[in-house]
């Protein structure tokens, strides 16, 4: 039962659920494509979800002159990051608290400012597209609240934060517990308490693409955006200054650097990194609030911890419509049952039921109201693809021998294949610098300090894992070790 956890994540599927984001699409690159695909190619980014757009940003904005090609095998941002829950969250007192746990506190302290300076950066790129992209994107700082519902959670809560501004002093009261209020300022009538803190709220299918059209425009000699290609395979070329063949239902494409983006379908063209890097399909979905609920006009995001499972909520600014995500209650079978999916083409039924009947729960019927007239409660719902690593951080860098296999492993000068991925559902708060670490390596020769060494994909890191994956594969320590 546990070797779909092995499986090869394909291709993604073609006809996947409809995502609220993506519609409408950005016509300006729908189906973009040059029509001649291009022959040879200094760096390849496959994926143009968040990561990829970050790679490509930063090569270009960053002093980089050699020629790019994006390959998405569907649409532009038509994948996780297209999919996503609406937030820019760091969920940063019980991420400390977890990787302290893993790695120690110094390294718990990187990982955390590393997540905490997304929302920053994110800002500056949509404030540099222009008013009106940035306005389009609705990117915006929010108040987070995340709620819990027994007196033990929420002693955690306390005992939590009191470590995490322990170890980080300079971001003692950025956040704070608060009990009676989660009912009286918060409405959550349900709820023993909640950690209150802020966080970032944005469309990220909007901010993406217009990030995209602006580099496309702006770069159109260097940059080209290939849809409707995905790569199938990579293959040695022969040649020293183009080391890698990508071969497209178009053609084949010779490159120095091939940079893999795409995070629940990675291991598709590196068949050593399955079981590692697994897929796991998340569900979202789009309520019409009850005629009670209060309109916080896009100011608020909120989580709800429960004994199994949390569920996480952001609210449209402009319409007051509810981006419901999470749903994963089923416990340790329920997990199993979502790990080792990379298809987004089917919804998990059982999250949705769950998340179409969430809100009244938690604020209570009298916060929540009856539904609003003409306007059925549950307005859309679809699904997307995270990808969830064997030892719970991302994976960075340059691919090293162990990760390839029969593929030779290469270098920054001479060329080589590089990856991110492995956001665990966390990629707002990890893909973008994530992205914008792999450029400046590829540039300068030199791994940005700031970079978690923890993400950093070595080969010693790659031994581990696959010792690791060894003494635990067909077991169910295999799907612990990812949640």
């Amino acid at each position: 039962m546990y070797d779909k956890l092995f499986d090869d994540p394909s291709l993604p599927v073609g006809k996947p659920t409809k995502s609220y984001w993506q519609n409408p699409p950005h016509h300006g690159l729908l189906g973009i494509k040059s029509k001649d695909l291009p022959k040879v190619r200094d760096v390849v980014i496959i994926g143009s979800g968040i990561t990829g757009c970050s790679v490509a940003r930063h090569l270009l904005t960053g002093g980089y002159k050699g020629f790019l090609t994006v390959l998405e095998a569907r649409e532009v941002c038509s994948g996780a990051t297209g999919r996503n829950g609406g937030r820019i969250n760091a969920v940063a007192v019980l991420d400390y608290d977890k990787y302290s746990r893993l790695f120690g506190s110094k390294a718990a302290a990187e990982i955390i400012r590393f997540e905490l300076s997304h929302l920053g950066e994110l800002l500056d790129a949509a404030k540099s597209l222009g008013n009106e992209a940035y306005k389009k994107s609705e990117i915006r700082e929010v108040e987070t609240v995340a709620a819990v519902f027994s007196d033990d959670k929420l002693q955690d809560l306390k005992e939590q934060l009191a470590k995490f501004e322990a170890a980080l002093p300079d971001l003692a009261g950025c956040w704070k517990v608060v009990e009676s209020e989660v009912c009286e300022v918060y409405g959550m009538r349900n709820a023993c308490g909640a950690l209150i803190g802020k966080a970032g709220a944005v469309w990220g299918y909007r901010l993406i693409t217009e990030i995209f059209t602006s580099l496309s425009n702006k770069y159109q000699d260097r940059l080209t955006i290939e849809t409707q290609t995905p790569a199938l395979a990579i293959s040695p070329s022969g040649t020293g200054n183009e080391p890698y063949s990508i071969k497209t239902p178009r053609g084949i494409i010779r490159a120095k650097h091939v940079i893999h983006c795409t995070e629940g379908h990675i291991s598709h063209l590196l068949p050593n990194l399955r079981g590692i890097l697994v897929p796991r399909r998340g569900q979202i979905t789009v309520l019409n609030p009850g005629v009670n609920f209060e309109d916080s006009k896009g100011s608020r995001s909120w989580s709800f911890y429960h004994k199994i499972g949390f569920d996480y909520l952001s609210q449209n600014e402009h319409t007051g419509e509810l981006f419901v995500g999470g749903g994963e209650v089923g416990g340790f079978e329920g997990a199993l049952d979502v790990h080792g999916i990379a298809s987004d083409a089917a919804e998990n039924m059982t999250a949705k039921s769950h998340l179409a009947g969430v809100m009244p729960v938690v604020f209570g019927n009298e916060r929540w109201g009856p539904e609003q007239p003409q306007k059925p409660t549950l307005k859309a719902s679809w699904t997307g693809v995270m990808c969830n690593s064997l030892d719970k951080v991302p994976m960075v860098g340059l691919l090293p021998q162990e990760a390839l296999g029969i593929r030779s492993a290469g270098d920054e000068e001479k060329g080589a294949e590089w990856l991110s991925a492995g956001y665990g559902g966390y990629g707002m708060v990890n893909a973008w610098m994530c992205g914008k670490a792999v450029a400046e390596q590829l540039i300068h020769q030199k791994r940005p300090s700031w970079l978690p060494k923890e993400y950093v994909l070595t080969s010693e890191r790659m031994v581990h894992l696959r010792k690791r994956l060894f003494d635990i594969k067909g077991s169910a320590e295999h799907l612990r070790a990812l949640l």
